[in-house]
């Protein structure tokens, strides 16, 4: 803004900032601006770090029991099995290791007879081989018979499609004097690939832990061998997924998977597999509840006061060295209502044994 005085112009200061204010202030703005967001940025780095460090150090309990279920009827495990008279606890620490205290029971969906399942049975039976009519042994149970290019029998459960097949290589003197036996990854691809075929590949064992063991013949039997190149069979066991991909999930048998197959070294369809056997019943494994589990050091009394299942031992061992107990599930080989965990003690000699986990109504007074 300008005066006059008399006729001269008087300049006055201007109230407004000028350019070097502006282009200052911008300055300033800028650089205080750049360290606030580099603070903003190294703090979040800190607090997620804190935060990361404190939860796992002190990690949120998980939520309490649903009991969902109400009352679980307890595990009925097989009536008989290996004796073992004395158990004897050796683990690394001598002590038992740290496990969670509760656990999800899945339900099992029952399975029920219908109008298709016998139809359903014999399209099973065609795709293992078998096309002539069956016979029916027992309520739910049809056999089928072959007698081509060895003897063979194949029983199948209508309403759970369980099935065992066996052929009789025995009745052939000259069965394994030629001998081929496929690659262990063959044998266990060409085994998936027949139970995709079968409508029977569940996602549960789909991808499940397949184990490989080399057999040679005993008589008519089978015993252990100690390579491939002295085997006259291979086997191959598929097993569940774990539950969590951490808890295993074993049968009556552990050291049998949900599907076995026994590959012989003849190359022609009908003998290449000379047993076969599937027991596998659905589980729901996003309709589940949680539930308490007794302590270890209670189950470790349970088992050695008799009330566990001594699922296996090797032969000619009558007491067991237990190195190591976990936590699974017990997959029964009778239709069972739910999934539940069993507290798992291994050993020696391929020791297995389970106790039941989930604590009975009797057991649950008692604590």
């Amino acid at each position: 803004m300008v005066c006059y005085d008399g006729g001269m112009p008087i300049p006055t200061k201007s109230t407004g900032p000028n350019l070097s204010d502006i282009a200052f202030g911008a300055r300033l703005f800028i650089k205080y601006g750049a360290f606030f967001l580099v603070f903003l940025i190294i703090g979040r780095v800190i607090l997620n770090l804190t935060v990361s460090i404190y939860t796992t150090l002190n990690p949120p309990k998980p939520p309490g029991p649903t009991y969902g279920f109400g009352t679980l009827p307890p595990i009925t495990f097989p009536s008989t099995g290996p004796q073992v008279t004395a158990f004897t606890l050796e683990t690394k620490s001598g002590t038992f290791p740290p496990l969670t205290n509760q656990l999800p029971v899945f339900f099992m969906p029952q399975q029920t007879i219908g109008l298709l399942s016998l139809d359903s049975a014999k399209s099973l039976a065609a795709t293992l081989g078998f096309v002539f009519p069956p016979e029916q042994t027992a309520t739910t149970i049809y056999r089928w018979k072959r007698s081509s290019p060895l003897p063979a029998t194949l029983d199948i459960d209508i309403v759970t499609k369980q099935f065992t097949m066996k052929v009789d290589w025995g009745s052939d003197p000259a069965f394994l004097s030629k001998k081929s036996l496929p690659q262990q990854l063959s044998a266990i691809t060409n085994m998936r690939e027949l139970l995709q075929n079968a409508d029977l590949s569940s996602p549960d064992i789909a991808t499940g832990e397949a184990k490989v063991t080399f057999l040679k013949a005993s008589g008519i039997s089978y015993a252990p061998a100690v390579s491939y190149s002295e085997a006259d069979f291979i086997q191959v066991d598929i097993f569940r997924l774990p539950i969590k991909q951490r808890y295993p999930i074993y049968g009556a048998q552990p050291l049998k998977g949900n599907a076995r197959f026994i590959y012989s070294g003849k190359s022609e369809n009908g003998a290449n597999i000379v047993e076969m056997s599937y027991n596998h019943a659905p589980v729901d494994y996003e309709g589940f509840e949680t539930y308490p589990l007794i302590p270890v050091q209670q189950a470790w009394e349970l088992l050695q006061s008799g009330k566990g299942y001594v699922a296996y031992i090797d032969t000619g061992f009558s007491t067991a060295t237990v190195r190591n107990v976990i936590l699974g599930y017990y997959d029964s080989d009778v239709p069972q209502k739910y999934l539940q965990p069993v507290y798992i003690f291994t050993g020696d000699h391929n020791f297995y044994a389970y106790v039941q986990a989930i604590a009975t109504p009797t057991q649950s007074s008692k604590r």
